[in-house]
């Protein structure tokens, strides 16, 4: 038996991993743009031109390079927070469907017992009948 929460757990654990694919694609989206130069990359190439630093248009001058290496480490730790709330989501998920699951047995094991002190209450009332005289 399927319980009305269960599928609606069900659903919703879909739309989280949805969601989640959808942020996935957004994290790959950035990434291609990343290959532009970032804020601090730009900002050591002002400070390389404004210091004189001479470049050609396939090197970096030595504060555009610390300022790409800077804007690299931000980028790697905004994706290991995202992995970590990804884990997080993901636990989060196996939770409730453990939790639904569980659920389900329970309510399998309650209609069992009601099942059996219906048929336990319908044979003490014959019993009770009998005694009585009744039929």
């Amino acid at each position: 038996m399927i319980s009305r929460n269960s599928s609606q757990g069900a659903t919703g654990i879909a739309r989280r991993r949805l969601a989640r694919g959808l942020s996935t694609a957004l994290v790959a989206c950035t990434t291609l743009l990343g290959a532009c130069d970032g804020p601090h990359e730009q900002a050591g190439e002002k400070a390389d031109a404004a210091a004189g630093v001479q470049q050609g248009p396939f090197e970096s001058g030595p504060s555009e390079s610390l300022g790409e290496a800077q804007d690299r480490v931000e980028r790697d730790q905004r994706r290991a927070v995202d992995a970590r709330a990804d884990a997080a989501e993901a636990k989060a998920d196996e939770v409730r469907e453990s939790a639904d699951q569980k659920a389900d047995a329970l309510e399998k094991e309650a209609d069992a017992v009601r099942r059996s002190a219906k048929q336990t209450g319908e044979a003490l009332d014959k019993q009770a009948d009998q005694i009585r005289g009744k039929k």
